[in-house]
């Protein structure tokens, strides 16, 4: 895997490789903060180690043999202890086992070495995303964007989590936001996410609002998709879909028309 690319990702989790200063603790708690991690001496050799053992566990987590990657990134991290990067990585790869205790340690330790690692604030939100703790997700995503505004996943997490939330309207001002930064983010995303528990209610909401954002684009094809997943979890409002000007630049497409059609004779059943 070559220095600075962009490896597999954990749903909403995103890491960087070997890039100085690539969608999870020891930082402020409530009022006061912890010190940070103290750096050790490690000698050249080590972390020549380290970084060979880094790679091979890049290798096995591309192959999505998490437990080997595991083992190889333990190994990095007692041959360097001092890598923000290895242990962003090991936190990213105990998320994929479902691990979350042991990912949390790993990140608080990433942020330990480095309080400026947007990364690991982004990926510690996203544990707290799985488990549903929507309070503490939104502190870390949005510190994450504090600390590096340009970074299109991280404001796809924020928007996401909006929108299971019930702020859609936030959730795609977020999104609109990703989008700007990398039109292609949300297919690189598609599938990935790691989500809180969500309701059929609230995934009709979030599905009719992330069409509403497609049609604007002019993407009839997501739209009509994202509109298909919502009538199937309870939307109903064809009055408000008529009426919303975001599906203006769509209207006329034979996809839109398709289920429109299909929408209007669905619902009079």
């Amino acid at each position: 895997m070559r220095s600075g690319g962009r490896p597999p990702r954990l749903g909403l989790c995103v890491w960087r490789l070997n890039r100085p200063a690539l969608f999870l603790f020891l930082l402020a708690v409530a009022a006061g903060c912890r010190p940070a991690v103290v750096r050790v001496p490690i000698s050249p050799e080590d972390a020549r180690r380290a970084n060979l053992a880094s790679a091979e566990g890049d290798v096995a987590f591309a192959r999505r043999d998490y437990y080997a990657a595991l083992i190889k990134y333990l190994e990095a991290s007692r041959l360097n202890p001092n890598s923000e990067y290895i242990y962003n990585k090991m936190g990213i790869t105990y998320s994929r086992l479902r691990d979350y205790p042991r990912a949390m340690e790993a990140f608080t330790r990433s942020i330990g070495l480095n309080s400026k690692y947007a990364f690991s604030y982004n990926n510690l939100g996203s544990v707290y995303f799985a488990q549903n703790n929507k309070k503490k997700a939104e502190s870390y995503f949005r510190r994450a964007i504090g600390l590096k505004n340009d970074e299109a996943s991280f404001h796809v997490n924020l928007g996401t989590l909006y929108f299971e939330s019930k702020r859609g309207a936030k959730g795609l001002e977020e999104w609109r936001k990703a989008l700007a930064l990398d039109p292609d983010i949300l297919k690189k995303t598609e599938g990935l996410s790691v989500s809180a528990a969500s309701s059929q209610k609230n995934a009709s909401e979030t599905n009719y609002l992330m069409a509403r954002l497609f049609a604007s684009m002019g993407n009839a094809e997501l739209a009509v998709q994202k509109l298909q997943v919502a009538l199937t979890n309870g939307f109903t409002d064809l009055e408000a879909l008529n009426k919303e000007h975001d599906f203006d630049p769509i209207r006329k497409d034979e996809k839109f028309i398709a289920f429109m059609k299909y929408a209007n004779q669905l619902l009079k059943l």
